[in-house]
């Protein structure tokens, strides 16, 4: 388990970057001294020791080697005078060279003689100091449980680590509450508290395995809360179907000792009714404080205050729990009989208020059948999912089949459940209920739905098509049910499509169209989205919008018209109708059509495409902060980290541009996903090539052109520009050429805007001389109203660049100019950068191509410095960074400013602190 905290805690960025500050000291030859205070089940000790590895290691401080002693401080010792100082001084003598351990070891019996006397603590910190200086090595000396050594060993502790400036040393105490410590007040102080949501979530997949559903981690550490030690015990306790998303996580957390004892120690010794005020409090399923009250009876009464006082926090007409674990807490420990009171007591509270939660809370006190109770909650169920509340049907219709004891009407019900899990985002949950035909007794029929509910939520957990599962339950029920069988073709097709795989897609769609003559209206309609999806992605765009133009509805339900919104909006971003596709997709970001995870991250995927396609880069990265926020599993995990690769690298922000990247590359790893791959590949040569790097771009762009070729629609996977330009700026224009042959007979047979107009940029790019400065000025002029304005800015800069090269630098600067500005508007600063770039070297003034606070805040606190004078090396010293640091950032400065001198950033800076102390009279 302590390694696992350990692991955990290395990516705790702000703690790790204060305790790196002091360690980079060292590479300077300078010491320092941080106090690391921490509840011990925050893993205060295994932070530190991750970081002491690191800098054993050279990782910290770029250093070969960095020598880390470790001592522990124990209470068993508190009594003997200076008996800490002994530990302390044998860490730094075992760090010291051979000959300096001699001079060391007798300076020690010096000491050692010297606490047999009455010594004070200042005269002994005293001698200590010429040990100290003979420290030349880096060293690191970890104290753990500094609070247990004696008291006057701290007070020369104290003393020597606020006089460790000139020498390599640095001291790491570690304690419980630094207040208890007076000697180490003021040193340096790290207070750690809980891990946040994020790494929290990291630690349960960690310890549960790479195959835990990050979303099933996330609502475990939401509900434990961020104390490393009780999330491993509680992750140690949940059933690996769980984990796995097979099974959904039961409703409380499993028993565990470390979680009581961390979040409710007075357990044992509560009476009767601050118990049951605390069960029906963590029994509310919507937290809604009146029946709340009216369960529990008088507010006024003692036990009511004492449960808002402690455990609960109000907020207009609602309430959370101040430690959410003790919902679990407290209902582990329950009886049954107390835990059907608390129900029964909730049942009556919301008898006038809410007959549905009524029901509910009613079905928690039935542990046999009830057949009448699961008919009415199948009922409920469907009136909430009428409403769009997906998570209340998704509850209802679970209690609906567990409390079913007639086999026909658990498999209808089981059916309805599994339905709700997928809109809910529970895919996995969906599977294992689709999977429960295996032991039933079922009709063809009612495998046949079954299979196409796994066939459905497969196609949206990871992609997967099951053509197999699909012809043979096609085979079992078309000679009695056609149109289940089309339906079962017509799911097979959509998958596939969205996959990219036409040819088996076309083929599953003419398996389906044998039934035409028996599609009913839901089926008919379902057979013409897919007929459009599949134009769109075979290039036939045309009649793709005259397909969806011509659907008439048919949507089963709420939810049918939102999944029916998404189809269109696929259709529309891929024939260039982004303001229609973006209404739709607004509409279900929005909650018009209720409360799904499902589609509501589904569509936040379409945004970031159609964005990204709109040369609307804010607004795409908008789009997907707001999908990473969202729970729900979808095989859009590597796909929208993929497209997110351009924009984070056209907006300038290179780190997120390979974080995304490697996101991307796990994600369609994991789940065999060639074409989140091609499109990763295709982004990341983008990258590249907007960092200058042409061979590794055209290396990487290959791949995925071979990939792009297998389509009709050079849009579909925009790697063929990239690709060309690749091979023009690495001098290889023959193949350049090869390329771009190719690429005009496919926009012709597809003719976007986009493609007709990087068509034309690709000319230009592949073309010299005079003929070149043709070729741009059609280019710039080429769809000018459609395409994108990053594609347009993109084109400008190509010819700023060439008419520079040819020695026509007024031109260049006016061409170069208005692409700073088409870029800026867009959000494009990068390339805002390289024009700019591109307009000083043409003789031109230079423009700041963005503003001081967009950089980063580590950018703007060394563009302050780099204003004020310091150097490179001062600035590291500064702020505890290094010299490669400060020379990284100033690079990323001066791309995303469009500068290429530190003159040039200062008169920025000064500017624009002029601009701010600018205002009215």
């Amino acid at each position: 388990m302590e390694n696992e905290v350990r692991d955990a805690l290395i990516g705790r960025d702000s703690e790790q970057t204060r305790i790196r500050e002091v360690l980079l000291r060292l590479a300077a030859g300078e010491g320092g001294a941080v106090v690391v205070e921490g509840a011990d089940g925050v893993g205060k000790s295994a932070l530190v020791r991750a970081v002491s590895d690191d800098a054993r290691a050279g990782r910290l401080t770029g250093l070969d080697e960095v020598t880390v002693s470790a001592v522990v401080a124990a209470d068993s010792e508190r009594g003997w005078p200076f008996s800490g100082l002994h530990l302390v001084l044998s860490a730094v003598v075992g760090s010291l060279e051979p000959e300096q351990q001699r001079q060391a070891a007798r300076l020690v019996d010096d000491l050692t003689t010297r606490l047999e006397q009455t010594a004070s603590a200042y005269e002994l910190a005293v001698q200590v100091q010429p040990l100290v200086s003979r420290v030349r090595r880096p060293l690191v000396i970890v104290i753990d449980d500094a609070h247990r050594l004696d008291p006057q060993s701290l007070e020369v502790l104290g003393f020597v680590a606020r006089r460790v400036g000139t020498s390599p040393l640095v001291f790491l105490v570690v304690v419980d509450t630094a207040e208890r410590v007076p000697p180490l007040l003021g040193l340096p102080l790290i207070r750690l508290g809980e891990l946040p949501a994020t790494d929290a979530t990291e630690l349960v997949r960690r310890a549960a395995g790479s195959h835990t559903l990050h979303s099933v981690a996330a609502r475990i550490a939401g509900r434990v809360g961020g104390n490393p030690r009780a999330l491993l015990d509680v992750v140690g306790r949940v059933p690996d179907v769980q984990l796995l998303g097979q099974v959904e996580l039961d409703r409380h957390l499993p028993h565990s000792p470390v979680l009581q004892a961390q979040q409710l120690p007075e357990l044992g010794s509560l009476d009767d009714d601050r118990r049951f005020a605390l069960l029906v409090a963590t029994g509310s399923e919507d937290q809604r404080m009146a029946p709340v009250l009216n369960a529990l009876g008088s507010p006024d009464a003692s036990h009511v205050a004492w449960l808002f006082a402690e455990h609960l926090n109000r907020s207009d007409g609602t309430f959370t729990l101040q430690r959410p674990a003790v919902r679990s807490i407290i209902w582990q420990a329950a009886t049954m009989a107390e835990r059907d009171a608390a129900h029964q007591a909730l049942a009556a509270a919301y008898a006038d208020s809410d007959p549905g939660r009524q029901l509910w809370h009613l079905a928690q006190t039935r542990h046999d059948h009830d057949d009448e109770l699961a008919t009415r909650l199948e009922r409920v169920a469907a009136e909430s999912l009428v409403r769009g509340e997906v998570e209340r049907s998704l509850a209802f219709a679970r209690e609906a089949v567990r409390l079913t004891s007639k086999p026909g009407e658990r498999i209808g019900r089981l059916l309805q459940a599994g339905r709700f899990a997928v809109l809910a985002g529970r895919l996995d949950e969906a599977v294992h209920i689709a999977r429960e035909r295996f032991r039933l007794d079922t009709t063809p029929e009612q495998r046949a739905d079954f299979a196409l509910l796994e066939v459905r939520a497969r196609n949206l957990l990871d992609g997967e098509v099951a053509t197999g599962l699909v012809s043979r339950h096609v085979e079992e029920v078309a000679p009695i049910d056609p149109t289940r069988a089309a339906a079962l073709d017509l799911a097979a097709a959509h998958g596939l499509a969205g996959r990219m795989e036409q040819a088996e897609a076309a083929r599953f769609l003419a398996l389906a169209e044998r039934f035409d003559d028996d599609f009913d209206t839901v089926t008919r309609a379902e057979h013409l989205r897919t007929a459009a999806l599949l134009a769109s992605v075979s290039g036939e765009l045309d009649r793709a919008v005259e397909l969806v133009e011509s659907d008439s509805g048919g949507a089963a339900d709420l939810f049918g018209e939102a999944e029916t919104n998404l189809l269109h909006a696929t259709v529309l971003v891929r024939a260039e109708r982004y303001g229609q596709a973006r209404r739709l997709l607004r509409a279900v970001t929005s909650g018009q059509f209720g409360d799904s995870p499902l589609l509501l991250r589904a569509a936040l995927a379409g945004l970031v495409q159609l964005e990204l396609r709109a040369g609307r880069l804010r607004e795409a990265a908008e789009a997907a902060a707001a999908w990473d926020r969202v729970d729900a599993d979808s095989a859009h995990r590597a796909l929208v980290p993929a497209y997110m690769v351009r924009v984070n690298a056209y907006l300038g922000e290179d780190e997120a541009a390979w974080d995304r990247r490697r996101q991307s590359i796990e994600g369609s790893r994991r789940h065999g996903d060639s074409w989140a791959t091609a499109v990763m590949q295709a982004e990341t040569g983008a990258f590249l090539l907007l960092l200058g790097r042409f061979d590794e771009a055209m290396s990487v762009l290959d791949h995925a052109r071979r990939h792009a070729l297998e389509h009709a629609d050079p849009s579909i996977l925009a790697v063929e520009p990239d690709y060309i330009e690749a091979c023009v700026r690495s001098g290889e224009l023959g193949r350049a050429r090869a390329a771009l042959a190719e690429f005009e007979l496919r926009a012709g047979r597809v003719p976007t805007a986009w493609a007709r107009h990087t068509v034309a940029r690709c000319r230009a790019l592949a073309s010299e001389g005079e003929e070149a400065l043709t070729l741009f000025r059609e280019a710039v002029e080429t769809a000018t109203d459609a395409v994108s304005p990053v594609e347009q800015a993109r084109t400008l800069l190509c010819f700023g660049e060439r008419l520079r090269r040819l020695g026509r630098r007024t031109d260049a600067r006016s061409w170069l100019q208005r692409t700073v500005v088409l870029a800026q508007e867009s959000g494009a600063i990068a390339l805002a950068g390289r024009a700019g770039q591109e307009l000083g070297a043409s003789g031109g003034p230079v423009p700041p191509t963005t503003r001081l606070a967009d950089l980063t805040d580590a950018e703007q606190r060394i563009a302050t410095l780099v204003a004020s004078g310091r150097r490179n090396r001062e600035i590291a010293a500064e702020l505890f960074v290094s010299v490669r640091t400060v020379e990284a950032h100033l690079g990323r400065i001066f791309r995303k400013l469009g500068i290429r001198s530190r003159t040039e950033l200062t008169g920025i800076v000064v500017t624009g602190i002029d601009d701010d102390n600018t205002g009215p009279a």
